[in-house]
C-alpha cells in the first residue's frame, strides 16, 4: 500500500504539472497574471483521496535553469483548510505537507456528486464539483520488456469489459524508483493512454500497445492503472495529452486548459483505478 500511495503522488504531481503548463510565447514583457490556487486530485486503491494545492506561476518564471526544491517551496500551500463535502456530510482532509492533504477514511460513494473546498490565507477559496464514476477493473493486464536495436520500452497488454452506456477511460503507466529524489517528485514521466469505447460499446475492449517516450530496462518496477472517468475530464486529458513538456515548464499558467475549479485552476476529478504493480523481463 505505501508504495501503491507514492506512486499516486507521483501520479498526481504529473497531472499538476501537464495541467499548469502554457504554449511557449517568444515575446518579452509580458504582464504577469495574478497568481490562482491550482487544484489536482487522486484516489489511492482503498479510498484515500490526495490532493495537491499550489499557487500558479508566470510563463517566465520557470524556465529551464530553475532549481526544483526552490520552485516547490515556491508554490506548494501549506496551512490551508482542506475538505470535501456530500449531502450534508463534510470530511476534512489534514495537511500531509509539501501542499498535499488528504484522507485515508473516506466513504466514497459511485455516481455520487462531491464538492471540494479550498481555502487559504494567501489566495483565498475555491471549490469544485465532481461525480465518482463506478471502477472498471481490468479483466486482464501484463507489462513486458520490449527491445529493439533503436529502442527499450515498456509493452502493455489488456483487456477490460466494458458496462453498456457510453464510458471514457484512462491508462496510466508509471515507472517507479525507490529513490525518492525531488527531480523524480516533480518530473515522474507519467505516460497516459485515453480510451473511448464508441465503437465497442458494451463488449470486451482488448489493446496491445508501447509506452512511448520512455527508456525502460530489464528489472524496473512499472505500475499500470485503469480508471473509468467523465467525459469532461477525457478531454481535459485529450487536451494536455496532445502536448510534451518537461520539469522546466511545471508550474506556469494553465492558459490552453479547461478547468472545473470555480475561481482557481487545475481539475477535480475523482475515479476509482485498477492498479496493477509488474517487474519487467
Amino acid at each position: 500500500m505505501e508504495k501503491l500511495f507514492r506512486l499516486f503522488v507521483f501520479t498526481l504531481t504529473a497531472g499538476l504539472a501537464s495541467s499548469c503548463i502554457p504554449d511557449p510565447l517568444a515575446v518579452d514583457d509580458i504582464a504577469q497574471l495574478k497568481p490562482k490556487i491550482v487544484v489536482s486530485t487522486q484516489i489511492v486503491p482503498g479510498g484515500a483521496l490526495v490532493v495537491l494545492i499550489t499557487r500558479s506561476v508566470g510563463a517566465l518564471d520557470a524556465g529551464r535553469g530553475s532549481d526544483p526544491q526552490a520552485l516547490l517551496s515556491q508554490i506548494t500551500l501549506d496551512s490551508a483548510k482542506v475538505w470535501l463535502s456530500r449531502d450534508g456530510r463534510v470530511d476534512s482532509l489534514p495537511d500531509l505537507g509539501n501542499g498535499l492533504y488528504g484522507n485515508i477514511s473516506l466513504d466514497l460513494q459511485a455516481n455520487r456528486d462531491y464538492t471540494l473546498n479550498v481555502k487559504t490565507k494567501e489566495l483565498g477559496e475555491v471549490s469544485a464539483v465532481a461525480q465518482l464514476k463506478p471502477q472498471v477493473p481490468f479483466q486482464s493486464v501484463q507489462a513486458n520488456l520490449y527491445t529493439s536495436a533503436y529502442d527499450s520500452a515498456a509493452l502493455i497488454d489488456y483487456s477490460l469489459q466494458d458496462p453498456t452506456g457510453p464510458n471514457w477511460y484512462m491508462i496510466n503507466v508509471q515507472k517507479y524508483s525507490q529513490e525518492n529524489e525531488i527531480t523524480s517528485y516533480l518530473n515522474p514521466r507519467l505516460y497516459t493512454r485515453l480510451v473511448r469505447d464508441s465503437i465497442n460499446d458494451g463488449k470486451i475492449i482488448k489493446e496491445e500497445f508501447r509506452v512511448l517516450f520512455r527508456r525502460f530496462s530489464a528489472g524496473d518496477t512499472v505500475a499500470v492503472f485503469l480508471s473509468n472517468i467523465s467525459e469532461e475530464y477525457y478531454g481535459f486529458l485529450k487536451m494536455r495529452n496532445d502536448r510534451r513538456y518537461n520539469f522546466s515548464a511545471f508550474a506556469s499558467e494553465p492558459l490552453n486548459f479547461t478547468s472545473n475549479v470555480k475561481g482557481g485552476l487545475g481539475y477535480f476529478n475523482l475515479h476509482l483505478p485498477d492498479a496493477r504493480i509488474f517487474v519487467l523481463e
